[in-house]
């Protein structure tokens, strides 16, 4: 178990430096929650438009991507800078909108979900 945290920091820390210098990062299942499986059959996608995600030194990438990495459930992140979106792939049972919706609120970039 202690292993699966350090591999799990080194994988978040690479990722937000990856962010800072601007490359596009996209975090695997196995890094972005625990190391165990879960059905497709629970998983959801939603985007997310955020419009206050506009820092030239992608501090503000780094920083949602860290709190939403850090949420039991989630299983992708992905964020494009252009569109100012962030999709987050995630298992329904553990983690909900409200939920993703608030730790945007809680980083400081509210975000509002994007209509298909």
């Amino acid at each position: 178990m202690h292993a699966q945290v350090s591999i799990q920091k080194i994988l978040a820390s690479f990722c937000a430096i990856a962010l800072i210098t601007g490359a596009s990062v996209t975090m695997p299942a196995s890094a972005a929650t625990t190391m165990n499986a879960v059905a497709p059959t629970g998983m959801a996608s939603t985007t997310f438009k955020v419009p206050g995600m506009t820092c030239a030194d992608k501090a503000c990438n780094a920083a949602i991507y860290m709190a939403l990495h850090r949420l039991h459930g989630v299983k992708k992140i992905q964020i494009r800078d252009r569109a100012l979106t962030v999709t987050v792939q995630y298992d329904q049972k553990a983690v909900n909108v409200p939920t993703l919706l608030n730790v945007f609120r809680q980083v400081g970039y509210p975000a509002s979900i994007v209509q298909p």
